[in-house]
């Protein structure tokens, strides 16, 4: 049987494709969560990221991307260690305030912070935090990969994460058992 997809895009034209891809990837269930380093003279700096998967076991690794346009892009270039705090469903005000400039004052203010492993900033009542060594950066497109060797884990509160979906959170609902 061959069944059709509707709205194929037809190879060639970048401008649809990329568009087709924009929407095919919201519609693409992510967790958020929010990385967070220390530029050279101690000072944190964040951001919210989708962009963050588990590379490799051996050894224990992480990887983001962030936009080569973004204000943090060469602080995190520069930077030694990052932490992933990854976000409970009840943190959607943490990422508001990593996710809009015009919100830039209230980050490390707004939710409940602690300094862990390396002076990082991270989220104590979060889900996790997962410190990492800077191991690689690599460029790709509009975008640079982050990959960094994990050094130092905290396990937090268990319970739902903060989902996207769409561009706006989504709700997960858990089984018990």
């Amino acid at each position: 049987m061959d069944e059709k997809m509707e709205g194929v895009v037809q190879p060639g034209d970048n401008e649809t494709i990329r568009a087709a891809f924009r929407d095919v990837m919201r519609q693409y269930a992510t967790s958020v969560s929010v990385v967070a380093t220390l530029d050279e003279q101690g000072n944190p700096h964040g951001m919210a990221a989708s962009s963050v998967i588990s590379v490799s076991m051996e050894p224990p690794s992480m990887l983001f991307a962030v936009n080569k346009a973004a204000s943090l892009h060469s602080i995190l270039e520069r930077a030694s260690h990052f932490v992933v705090n990854m976000l409970g469903s009840e943190q959607l005000d943490i990422v508001e305030c990593f996710s809009r400039s015009e919100l830039r004052e209230q980050r490390f203010k707004v939710g409940n912070w602690g300094t862990g492993a390396f002076g990082l900033p991270f989220v104590t009542n979060g889900r996790a935090a997962i410190f990492c060594r800077l191991d690689r950066v690599v460029a790709y497109g509009t975008h640079s990969l982050h990959i960094g060797v994990v050094e130092h884990v905290i396990d937090g509160i268990a319970g739902a994460p903060l989902i996207w979906l769409d561009g706006s959170r989504a709700e997960l609902l858990l089984r018990a058992g």
